[in-house]
């Protein structure tokens, strides 16, 4: 096999109904250099690993899938396709978005060809809620965001940056040397979130920058790693992500007013968690740490710590959404 200027990640698992989608979206990129796409799959049950193979039969000195017996997890499933690329570059799509712009790695490969002192660079993207199927086009400028000329540390973790995946190119050394360097952060399984401190940590080393070009879909859905409409798996990814960052703010010694801000983003998911999973200790942790309560936070505190408080909680809440009309807003 030709050796490729640009490895593509593809992580994916159960993405059955997107996986094609997803494939072709590399496939039709218009580059003057070799790609290869790496596909992490990671014993899917629903059929994206018959998909998976049939497209590498008809593209072997493109495609290369990496897989096994048994489910590995998010964090092995990318540690290993990782290792797996060759490229000098890395770009990533996982199985549920797509690529929709068939320039998007000739523009990202020039960027960084042409500008050695960066090391990442990401770009907008489209919004694309999988239920409804709306769509938002461009979803930064929509909301007004417009990325400094190099993004730090310190905007990604304290102002909370959004810097898609699916729009990423890394210099594939880089990426290597940050997620080795730091296997607890980046490889454990301690953290559900993957990706935001890899990008955080990058912006240490290197220039991080921007396309105001929307070169990729970012497709939502009511399940992911990151969504979910379980209350307790929704507040349990929004308090790890508040302790990854918290970890961040330590180890890097981050300013105060930004350790400050995570910590009271811990106490606000911790305590909700708290109340969904009825944990008393949780629930006086937080107490703790939170010098005073709202009178909602009170309601989840003994919501935590009282099952018969919890259940009238519970039943308050529930007469209530009946007469509510369905929130419109899905982002």
């Amino acid at each position: 096999m030709i050796e490729p200027l640009v490895s593509v990640i593809m992580i994916t698992y159960n993405h059955a109904p997107f996986i094609a989608q997803a494939i072709e979206g590399v496939l039709q990129q218009k580059v003057n250099f070799p790609v290869e796409l790496v596909i992490g799959e990671d014993c899917s049950s629903d059929g994206t690993r018959e998909v998976v193979f049939e497209y590498q039969k008809k593209y072997p000195d493109i495609i290369q899938v990496i897989t096994s017996d048994k489910n590995v997890g998010i964090k092995r499933n990318g540690y290993r396709t990782m290792k797996a690329c060759r490229g000098k570059y890395i770009a990533f799509c996982d199985g549920d978005d797509y690529w929709h712009h068939p320039e998007k790695l000739q523009k990202q490969a020039d960027y960084l060809e042409s500008h050695p002192e960066c090391g990442l660079v990401f770009a907008d993207c489209d919004f694309y809620h999988n239920r409804s199927m709306k769509l938002i086009r461009s979803y930064n400028c929509y909301n007004g965001f417009n990325s400094p000329a190099n993004l730090t540390i310190e905007q990604i973790i304290g102002e909370g940056l959004k810097t898609w995946t699916c729009t990423i190119m890394i210099w594939r050394n880089l990426y290597e040397q940050v997620v080795e360097r730091d296997p607890y952060l980046h490889q454990s399984e301690k953290f559900l979130m993957d990706d935001t401190q890899i990008w955080a940590e990058v912006a240490l080393i290197s220039e991080v920058s921007y396309i105001p070009e929307s070169l990729a879909t970012y497709r939502l859905l009511d399940e992911s790693v990151s969504r979910s409409k379980d209350p307790i798996k929704q507040w349990q990814f929004r308090k790890s992500g508040s302790e990854m960052r918290l970890y961040l703010c330590d180890k890097h010694k981050l300013s105060e007013n930004i350790r400050r801000k995570q910590e009271s983003a811990w106490c606000f998911y911790s305590l909700r968690l708290a109340f969904y999973t009825r944990n008393a200790e949780l629930a006086d942790e937080v107490r703790r740490k939170k010098k005073a309560f709202t009178g909602k936070e009170w309601v989840l505190y003994y919501g935590a710590r009282n099952l018969a408080f919890h259940y009238v909680c519970h039943l308050a809440a529930f007469f209530r959404n009946l007469f509510r009309k369905e929130h419109k807003q899905w982002l």
